[in-house]
Formats: structure tokens, sequence, C-alpha cells
């Protein structure tokens, strides 16, 4: 495996070649101490609204059903926006694996469970090396939610790791940028766990066509347990900007802090090809002993997906 490392303004670059579902065996890149943040209200201001969707639990007691909430965000569509393994005869259709909790944090928030042994990646059986559980817009949704090329979104969410949950040397993706059309097997950006040299992490990753680079790596202990909200703001170009900050709500601790410019964030040949979010959890089971066979979780809260452009 060749490494490269080189610096930049906003992190230090660990590039591997590779795929994206890679990872084992290599050295763990530097943990990065962010500059101070220019947080998202400051980021936002510099932009106007074109328009926005917002997904919101309404309780488990009340409101929409936990699907027909998400559907009424994503497209009402079944499966549609939902790629849980129960909607799937075939996966694990016997539990929900979307439900809705409550917290002090939060208030009103979704579950995404995950089973090592039981579940499986939708209806693909011989996709027997991953599981998955996420939501996502596609080619059905309204198009506010589609970002295409030259456009600038701004993605918002809160989420929270369960505090025992292991990572392989492989994958564990809680969020992704995907393309859709054109070169789009590889996910264009994502926010991971992997082990590394024997210490699990959680990073970004920016993948340009076949190969990862981390962006910024740091402490699983930093984010287990606790609730992070993340701002995202990316224009779709093969020169894009992105502006990525995470930050812990307990004490406002900045977990990422992402700056660049020039970045290839476009995959699309043609008008119809968009760019779309995915939350959840989609994971490598390849190493599979490296996982718990219990059930693992991870809280959402509060997505927001707004079309901007720049104010002045």
């Amino acid at each position: 495996m060749n490494i490269n490392i080189s610096l930049s303004a906003a992190a230090v670059l660990l590039v591997i070649v590779g795929c994206s579902s890679g990872g084992g065996g290599s050295p763990a890149p530097p943990v990065v101490t962010p500059p101070p943040v220019t947080g998202p209200p400051t980021d936002e201001v510099q932009f106007t609204k074109l328009t926005t969707r917002t997904l919101d639990a309404d309780g488990d007691q009340s409101g929409l059903d936990t699907y027909d909430l998400i559907r009424a965000f994503g497209g009402d569509y079944i499966p549609g926006p939902i790629e849980a393994p129960d909607l799937y005869p075939i996966n694990h259709p016997e539990v929900k694996h979307i439900y809705e909790d409550f917290d002090a944090t939060v208030g009103n928030h979704f579950v995404f469970i995950i089973h090592r042994d039981t579940d499986i990646d939708r209806d693909r059986v011989e996709n027997d090396d991953r599981q998955r559980n996420e939501i996502k817009t596609y080619d059905k949704s309204e198009e506010a939610v589609k970002g295409y090329e030259g456009e600038t979104f701004i993605y918002r969410w809160k989420f929270r790791i369960n505090a025992d949950m292991e990572v392989s040397t492989r994958f564990s993706h809680f969020f992704q940028l995907k393309a859709v059309g054109g070169n789009d097997s590889h996910p264009i950006l994502t926010i991971s766990g992997a082990e590394r040299s024997g210490e699990d992490g959680i990073e970004v990753r920016y993948s340009p066509l076949q190969q990862d680079t981390i962006l910024e790596r740091q402490n699983w202990s930093m984010v287990t347990g606790e609730w992070l909200e993340a701002y995202c703001r990316v224009t779709f170009s093969d020169s894009g900007d992105l502006r990525l900050i995470v930050t812990r709500l307990s004490d406002d601790k900045v977990i990422f802090n992402i700056d660049e410019t020039g970045l290839d964030l476009w995959r699309g040949e043609n008008a119809s090809h968009f760019v779309r979010p995915k939350w959840g959890i989609y994971r490598s089971i390849f190493d599979f002993d490296n996982l718990r066979p219990d059930e693992e979780n991870v809280r959402f809260a509060n997505f927001s997906i707004s079309e901007v452009m720049p104010t002045n």
C-alpha cells in the first residue's frame, strides 16, 4: 500500500491508494488538533437559503409512524429512502431497525440499530461482506434535496455513536455524500469509523475516484457516547468547496474543522446526475471478529438539507 502524507491549510492529508472499503493494516494517521473554528452560524450567514427541508423525530408515541415520517422527507415510496434490514423479507424483517426515542440533550430523535450476525445489505445476498441501515434521498425524491452540478448545499444534523461500539479495520460509515449517475461506485465524502494500527478512530474521508484521502481523524474516545453536531457545506463541482465542522454538544469541543477548496466533488456526466446524502450505519463485516456481536446503535436528530447561494 502506498501512503503519501502532505500538509494543507486545513488538515494533514493521508492518501491511501485503494478502495473506500479498505484500511486494514495501514499506519495510523496523525491526530489533528483543529485550528480555531469559525462556527456554523458565522459560515451560514454568508449564504442565502433557496430551499430547506427538515426531518425531525416527533416522538415514539405520537405523530407519524417513524418510517412514514422519513418517507415524507425523502420520498413516499417503499422502501424508497429507507434501507433498513426489516424492509426486506430476505434480510431481518422481525425487528424494526429505526425507531424513535427521547433524551434530555436533543429531545426526540431516531435510533438506528445493526446486528453483526443477522443483518445484510438490503436484499443483496451476494454482498455478504457488508451490512446497511441507512436513510437517503434518491432519484424519486423532490428536487430540493438533490445536489446538481454547480449547486451549493448545507447539510446539518446531530448524531451519537453508542459508547461501546467497535469498528473494524475496514469501514463503518455514518454519513455519506454519494453520486447518482456517472462514476458513482464510491462515496465522495464520508464520516466513518475505522481501526488503524490497533487504534479505533473517527475520520472524514474524501474519495477522488478510486482513492481515499483522510482529511482529519480523531480518537474514538472523543466521540463515543457523546452527542455531536455536524455542519457540512459543499459546492458540487470538479473544483468544489467543502466546509465541515463537527462539535461535541456537551462542551462545544471541536472534533473536525475542515475548510477546503479545489476538491473534486462531482461525479456526474449529464444534467440528470446528482449527489445525495445518506445517514445511518453502513459497515463492512469482512473483519468480522473485530466487531462486537452485540446490537450496535447510532442516534440521529434534526436533519436539514438546504440549497444556498452566496449572500453577496
